[in-house]
């Protein structure tokens, strides 16, 4: 089941640039339905996930390879920041020592991730339970669509076939429209905000086409959220 939700008219400042990525974390968090007490956070950035949590869990471990972030993220007794790369296997060999978890958990990252399939093999070393949240290829569809261009995400169906080789998922996906006064905002927002990887994937042309004549006042974007099944809380949304 397919869903929209418009959560932002006219993002005009620097906090909508991280705005899906918060509305992300928080739909994520509130599919723990129990007290999981040792969690790793695969890209936690500057913490999203971390101050959607109560703070009632024996390790949080977080991972990510963007400094800045990490030094950002919420620090206590409880909290280890690991800065590196979730894929890197001197990264593995040194969070299995912290193994098992109860939760490894991830929101807005593993679209990016060289060899996903890999990484979901470690996890599977690493704990029985994982919650994901992931952009897919419904992101920026009008953009795609509008410049004749193939979506540079992962498909819903190609990223649930992979996760449910190695766990036991249920999934949903969520719809966002987040809007904006003019075109060249909307491009300024997909430049900063991360979603698009930091790829230029339009030419000089492109680029002055869609700022002249894209004609929607938004942006869309499209999550997938892979919960184990004996996470699932009643509001999750079966496929």
């Amino acid at each position: 089941m397919n869903h929209i939700q418009e959560f932002c008219r006219f993002a005009k400042n620097y906090d909508a640039v991280s705005l899906i990525q918060k509305e992300v974390a928080k739909e994520l968090v509130n599919k723990i339905t129990d007290a999981p007490q040792k969690i790793l956070d695969l890209g936690c950035g500057s913490g999203a996930i971390c101050r959607e949590l109560l703070d009632d869990y024996e390790l949080f471990v977080g991972v990510d390879n963007a400094l800045a972030m990490c030094e950002l993220h919420p620090k206590s007794d409880h909290i280890m920041l690991i800065h590196n790369d979730f894929e890197c296997e001197d990264f593995f060999l040194h969070v299995k020592n912290y193994a098992p978890f109860d939760l490894i958990i991830s929101a807005s990252a593993l679209q990016w991730s060289k060899d996903l399939e890999k990484v979901l093999q470690r996890c599977k070393q690493l704990s029985s339970r994982i919650l994901f949240a992931i952009f897919s290829d419904g992101t920026f569809a009008s953009i795609n669509q509008h410049a004749g261009l193939k979506s540079f995400l992962p498909s819903s169906d190609a990223l649930t076939s992979l996760i449910s080789r190695y766990f036991n998922v249920a999934v949903s996906i969520k719809k966002y429209k987040l809007f904006f006064e003019d075109n060249i905002s909307k491009f300024r927002y997909i430049k900063r905000s991360g979603i698009s990887g930091g790829v230029k994937r339009l030419s000089v042309a492109q680029t002055k086409d869609l700022i002249k004549n894209y004609p929607h006042e938004y942006l869309e974007f499209e999550v997938c959220f892979f919960t184990c099944k004996e996470n699932l809380s009643s509001s999750t949304i079966l496929l």
